[in-house]
């Protein structure tokens, strides 16, 4: 009988608690995106510093880097933030300062 009442009780919370929550636009955190340019099959970046940072798709600094003399193939190259970056995985980019485009 106590665990009907405390799932009962539960569901009831539950519930409540979703009809009060409220969304708050984030405008202050807009993020300019430039459309991307596609790098042809070609081509590849080498890494030229000693540790390359990852950013997100928003600018936003990643736990990985990559280390100099690693070659990939980049996706596409963007802009973000004011900032040129290839693409080198899911949501994952490279500065384009930090590596060097190989044809």
């Amino acid at each position: 009988m106590k665990l009907i009442q405390k799932s009962l009780l539960f569901a009831s919370l539950l519930s409540a608690g979703a009809g009060v929550t409220t969304v708050v636009p984030m405008v202050a955190n807009a993020v300019t995106v430039q459309a991307a340019t596609q790098c042809s099959s070609t081509s590849r970046i080498k890494v030229k510093v000693a540790k390359a940072q990852l950013y997100n798709s928003k600018g936003k600094k990643l736990s990985r880097c990559l280390t100099k003399g690693k070659t990939c193939k980049p996706e596409e190259k963007t802009s973000i933030k004011g900032h040129e970056y290839y693409k080198v995985g899911k949501d994952e980019y490279v500065r384009t300062s930090e590596v060097s485009l190989e044809k």
